[in-house]
């Protein structure tokens, strides 16, 4: 299922190719690689916004995260990732992360409404965002489907 525009499709493999050739400062591209790649395997339309990155096909606003491992295929779960809700507000309906492996390749996706975000990142730190593995105890997998 690929929603991405032509160009979109050529931008994504070109941003794996550069940020594998930059190495350790590919890690630049991470988040862009993570989004393109989560429209293109979601049926998403990549449409970045402020406070969402993609929309679904029923117009649902879609915010993106992403890691990538730097040495194996699993991402540090006690990494953080960046919060969803910027500033206190939630300007979409669903949150994604995407994993990506060392190669820049989607590993899983798991996915969380707007609220179950917010209640979860309301335990946090101020300022700070959920760590990977609290994302993934809570989420759905949506990639690869089951």
């Amino acid at each position: 299922m690929m929603v991405l525009t032509r160009l979109q499709g050529e931008l994504l493999r070109l941003l794996k190719q550069v940020a594998l050739e930059l190495g350790e400062n590919g890690r630049a591209l991470t988040s862009l690689i993570g989004e393109l790649s989560a429209c293109e395997l979601l049926g998403l339309n990549w449409q970045p916004s402020q406070g969402f990155d993609a929309t679904g096909l029923s117009g649902e606003q879609v915010q993106i995260k992403s890691r990538r491992s730097w040495t194996t295929e699993n991402v540090n779960p006690i990494g953080r990732l960046g919060r969803f809700g910027k500033k206190g507000k939630y300007h979409f309906d669903q949150g994604i992360f995407v994993e990506l492996d060392d190669r820049y390749e989607v590993v899983k996706i798991w996915q969380l409404n707007a609220e179950q975000i917010k209640v979860l990142e309301s335990k946090e730190p101020k300022g700070k965002g959920l760590h990977v593995y609290v994302f993934q105890k809570a989420g759905v997998i949506v990639y690869p489907a089951r």
